[in-house]
């Protein structure tokens, strides 16, 4: 019998031409959660390199209610924008919904554009289910909480935002809606997949756009619910690692020793990690659950450093210090934990406000790069660290620093097409020169990656000599803060680019 409920189809973009799989689809899954399943056919497709999303949304177009696709500010516009191009050649009146960061932060810049015809604002669960159903019905939009939407004569009618809801409201993550097996990865020999358990965070740092999504709100799924899905996916798809994606995991300290403690009451035996903390709340936490994050299996923790400054702690209104940081790594070691303090290089500092030449915006960032090694050195002599992530700063819309980054000279794009080719780890920022920023990509890229000292226990499978000599000269740079002529960065970039068309993930 021919089914006869109305198409939902959700959408993931593939997020950066060098990256098709941004793994398994969390917010697409939250946000069809509400969908009464019994009056709509929800469909989600998500880029990976298991199979072509674009041909299977052009291949379930039939009896379509609309498409919804969920974006980051950056590329994952523009390969949205591709499937919606497609789409409204065949469907040229499927309405089309945008969600995300991107589009709840300028709803009304992303109506403006003729691939967008519904916003959803902020959390999406309760408003997806209700708009699927108004759409379905013919009943006007107007009135619905949560979105922004253009109306017949194309004017943008702005509803009021929907209150923040308890998670707990809603149902648990529907994963039979997507083939787990085709977001599975594998990392240190074990089957990896990720996992959120969380919304927003009631921090207001400077440079963040969750603030501006969730109103400085935080909700957490209760700690039972956590462990159910973690043991559901390890025995039914034998994942032994799950990556936590939450922006702010350790907030509910409660929360995470009873999810902690039910772990190891039921001998789950798996490893999470990659979870996000905060130096101030993290230096503080009871050593009791220390010991119970070490037990249930958490493998390394991602801390926002931000800057080896307090300068720059100050100015992006981090709340912590310095001192803190170096206090979280000594701790985590002391239990067997691995920590990734993670930095940010560009800060749009005061002094830049005086710096009318070249060479003194160069002697602001190369402060701001010193003081990053100083900081790593002192927690770091041995280079015994399992990861040091850096970022390029880059004003996010609508937060404080953005403003501040305009004063700088820095001009935003002005339409949803053109965020497209903002790459968010590109050169963004005119006071950060070509020649710092190279560097700073070399640190990302190179440098750290290469000097740790568990690097060859972990990478050197194949062409150990090449590794080897990596290491070496990675340590050498780090020394000698030495990044002229960046050769084997040059050689590393070339030779990936090559895997990459080799095995079909970069074009």
């Amino acid at each position: 019998m021919k089914d006869s409920r109305k198409k939902v189809l959700l959408l993931l973009p593939q997020p950066h031409p060098e990256n098709i799989n941004p793994g398994l689809p969390l917010a697409l899954l939250t946000a069809a959660s509400m969908i009464d399943r019994k009056l709509f056919d929800v469909r989600i497709y998500s880029a990976t390199p298991k199979y072509n999303y674009v041909k299977r949304i052009m291949h379930d177009l039939d009896n379509a209610l609309c498409l919804a696709v969920g974006c980051l500010t950056g590329c994952q516009i523009r390969y949205a924008i591709d499937v919606i191009k497609k789409v409204k050649e065949i469907n040229p009146g499927l309405p089309i919904i945008w969600g995300g960061w991107h589009a709840s932060i300028l709803p009304e810049q992303t109506l403006e554009s003729e691939y967008a015809d519904i916003v959803v604002i902020g959390q999406g669960e309760r408003t997806t289910a209700e708009l699927v159903e108004r759409l379905a019905s013919g009943k006007s939009l107007r009135g619905l909480q949560g979105i922004f939407f253009k109306d017949e004569n194309g004017a943008i009618v702005k509803n009021e935002p929907r209150p923040f809801e308890d998670l707990n409201n809603f149902p648990p993550m529907p994963f039979d809606l997507v083939d787990v097996e085709d977001f599975v990865t594998e990392r240190d020999g074990l089957r990896c997949i990720g996992y959120v358990s969380s919304q927003g965070c009631p921090y207001n740092c400077a440079f963040c756009a969750d603030p501006l999504v969730y109103k400085r709100r935080w909700s957490g799924v209760n700690a039972k619910r956590v462990v159910d899905d973690f043991q559901f996916l390890a025995e039914k798809h034998n994942i032994g690692l799950f990556v936590l994606a939450d922006q702010n995991f350790f907030i509910d300290t409660r929360r995470v020793k009873e999810m902690c403690d039910e772990m190891i009451r039921r001998k789950l035996n798996v490893k999470w990690g990659r979870v996000n903390g905060r130096s101030r709340e993290l230096s503080k936490m009871d050593e009791a659950i220390w010991r119970a994050v070490k037990e249930s299996g958490c493998t390394d923790i991602f801390v926002g450093a931000e800057s080896g400054l307090q300068e720059g702690l100050d100015l992006v209104n981090k709340m912590s210090s310095t001192e803190e940081t170096v206090k979280v790594i000594q701790l985590a070691r002391k239990y067997g934990i691995e920590v990734a303090p993670c930095f940010i290089v560009g800060l749009p500092f005061n002094a830049y406000d005086n710096a009318k030449t070249e060479k003194q915006r160069m002697e602001i960032v190369e402060r701001e790069l010193n003081a990053i090694f100083d900081l790593l050195d002192k927690c770091y002599p041995i280079k015994d660290y399992l990861e040091i992530p850096i970022r390029i700063y880059t004003p996010y819309p609508g937060n404080p620093l953005f403003e501040r980054s305009k004063q700088l000279g820095f001009k935003p794009p002005q339409r949803l097409e053109e965020w497209a080719d903002f790459d968010m780890f590109g050169r963004n920022i005119p006071w950060l020169s070509k020649k710092i920023h190279g560097v700073a990509i070399q640190l990302q890229d190179f440098v750290f990656p290469y000097a740790s000292d568990k690097y060859m226990l972990r990478h050197s499978r194949r062409f150990k000599p090449v590794h080897w000599i990596f290491h070496k000269t990675a340590l050498f740079r780090w020394k000698h803060k030495f990044f002229s002529f960046p050769v084997e960065h040059r050689m590393l970039v070339l030779f990936r680019r090559a895997r990459g068309k080799l095995s079909g993930r970069i074009s």
